[in-house]
């Protein structure tokens, strides 16, 4: 063997080597990251693992890793699997159609991820109801999902031994329309003998709560914060809202205790992965709008 094979086989054997330390550096994190994370788990508390577990817009959101998930947010597919996965409720996003049908759709427009174009609201619902979805590749290859009415998700739930807990978070433009928008999904909800007890309005700003709130006085009706707590906090306090929902990553222990001062109830929106639920959890929220409903069951309910 002369000299260039002899460097050509050592540089081989020194890729290898670095290979594989690679590989046992970072099955030696994994598992090391794992053990922690599951002795975390295992330290919640009872009131830390006391949470209504919310299906993130039903769960479904177009997710490529951890886990990989294809199903459209608020579409009928997803809805169904977050319940089947273990959710105590779902998180839906409604708009109201130019006619006043409540339509299931999580964008503010129907470009972002449907075969339609503009605003619900601009639309009878003839021309949004049954529109396909399209997430592009690969996510096309694993769902046929089209869009549905708030009605055919209830018909659904119709089927379940309990009604599940049901968060709706508006999709709103037109100011003039509050009232029409708060009477046309009550009146949906009241059809369909809806436990008002088990239904939340989710909005960003107040009027239109209000406008539910006058249409049904029972109804919870949560804020929609975004980064700005303080602000949030005032503006649920001055208007006599029950709750906030904020981004799980933006909330800690003094937030939550800041507004449990004000007698208000916390959901927190977004965590997926194991880390940021565990997070979330010893933050003691009232609800947790999770993105992956199986990892949280099993840490809700794990016995390690």
């Amino acid at each position: 063997m002369n000299y260039r094979q002899t460097r050509k086989s050592s540089l081989k054997q020194k890729i290898r080597f670095t290979f594989l330390l690679i590989l046992l550096l970072g099955a030696a994190i994994y598992f090391g990251y794992a053990f922690k994370i599951k002795e975390q788990i295992a330290s919640l508390t009872p009131i830390q693992r006391n949470v209504l577990l919310i299906g993130h817009a039903g769960s479904g959101f177009f997710s490529p890793l951890n886990p990989f998930n294809p199903l459209p947010p608020s579409s009928f597919a997803s809805i169904v699997k977050a319940i089947k996965d273990g959710a105590d409720g779902v998180e839906i996003d409604v708009h109201l159609s130019k006619d006043g049908v409540p339509v299931l759709y999580h964008d503010e427009t129907l470009n972002s991820m449907s075969a339609g174009k503009g605003l619900i609201e601009d639309l009878p619902a003839s021309k949004v109801v049954g529109l396909a979805y399209t997430g592009g590749n690969p996510y096309d290859l694993f769902q046929n999902e089209k869009i549905i009415s708030l009605e055919t998700m209830l018909q659904e739930f119709q089927q379940y031994p309990a009604y599940p807990y049901l968060h709706i978070d508006l999709r709103h433009h037109g100011p003039n329309r509050h009232a029409y928008f708060a009477g046309q999904v009550m009146g949906l909800l009241r059809r369909y003998k809806y436990p008002v007890e088990k239904v939340s309005i989710v909005y960003v700003k107040p009027d239109l709560l209000l406008a539910f709130k006058k249409e049904e006085p029972r109804i919870t009706l949560l804020l929609d914060i975004d980064q700005d707590f303080e602000k949030g906090l005032a503006i649920a306090r001055i208007n006599k809202l029950q709750g906030l929902v904020a981004n799980a990553k933006g909330m800690d222990e003094a937030k939550v205790k800041k507004a449990r001062e004000q007698n208000l109830q916390v959901i927190l929106f977004g965590p997926k992965a194991k880390s940021s639920i565990l997070k979330a959890l010893k933050l003691e929220p009232d609800a947790i709008e999770v993105n992956n409903v199986p990892a949280m069951r099993q840490m809700i309910t794990s016995k390690y």
